[in-house]
């Protein structure tokens, strides 16, 4: 299937530059015109033994956690781990007060919000401390 092709090339090319606003911010776009391709999605003969047909299936939940994982990383302005900043290259103390949360809006677009992280129990601060 085409459409699963180009699915794969504009993640592979987008997916590391999601640590840079400008090229999440190209990806964001990418996925948005994949989406409307997916829509006119089409999958001939029945769905044995078929691999485009499951990819057909597969395909909103892939474009879905793609949207998600980019509004995600143009949200955060800090590095931390495996989420890391080119533009954003510390480490925010006020970052580690809440987790970034996507969820379905009333308009039915994603939209990202943030939700505060409960307080971090003394026996884990004991151990990050000795972490360093």
């Amino acid at each position: 299937m085409k459409l699963h092709y180009l699915f794969r090339l504009a993640k592979d090319l987008h997916y590391l530059d999601l640590r840079r606003y400008e090229f999440a911010a190209r990806a964001l776009e990418e996925i948005g015109r994949l989406w409307e391709r997916a829509r006119g999605a089409q999958v001939a003969g029945n769905r044995e033994y078929n691999p485009g047909w499951h990819t057909a299936l597969d395909l909103p939940n892939l474009l879905t956690v793609s949207e998600a994982i980019t509004r995600a990383a143009l949200t955060r302005e800090e590095s931390r781990g495996a989420h890391f900043r080119e533009d954003f290259e510390a480490k925010s103390a006020e970052w580690g007060k809440f987790n970034l949360v996507i969820r379905k809006a009333e308009d039915g677009s994603m939209e990202v919000v943030r939700r505060d992280t409960p307080a971090t129990p003394a026996e884990l601060q004991e151990i990050i401390k000795e972490m360093g």
